[in-house]
């Protein structure tokens, strides 16, 4: 069960489409019970249930953070190919700037 949930974690995070479509759908379901639980459920579980209302509104904070942080981890992972991609094309630029200035001398 535990080795399931790592592999399955460490696609996720691995795979960029699979962890926006995961993004989506955490944030989607996060407004879904946003707006459910503030329309439906505050006033009626408010009184007579306070541990459901509870438990419901940490559930909903809970899908809402995890989906921020698989955003940060989204915008981190770009930053990080970008940066490798920058550094690459100038150590290229740079290369062929000093191939040219050897062939003219």
């Amino acid at each position: 069960m535990f080795r399931t949930i790592l592999l399955l974690t460490k696609g996720i995070i691995r795979d960029p489409l699979a962890r926006r479509k995961l993004m989506f759908w955490l944030i989607m379901v996060a407004m879904i019970m946003l707006f459910g639980g503030s329309a439906f459920i505050s006033d009626r579980w408010g009184r007579e249930h306070p541990w459901l209302f509870l438990l419901y509104w940490f559930a909903c904070a809970w899908i809402t953070l995890a989906g921020m942080l698989l955003a940060l981890l989204d915008l981190l992972i770009i930053r990080a190919t970008h940066r490798i991609t920058r550094r690459k094309i100038e150590a290229e630029i740079l290369k062929k700037g000093a191939e040219d200035d050897s062939n003219k001398g």
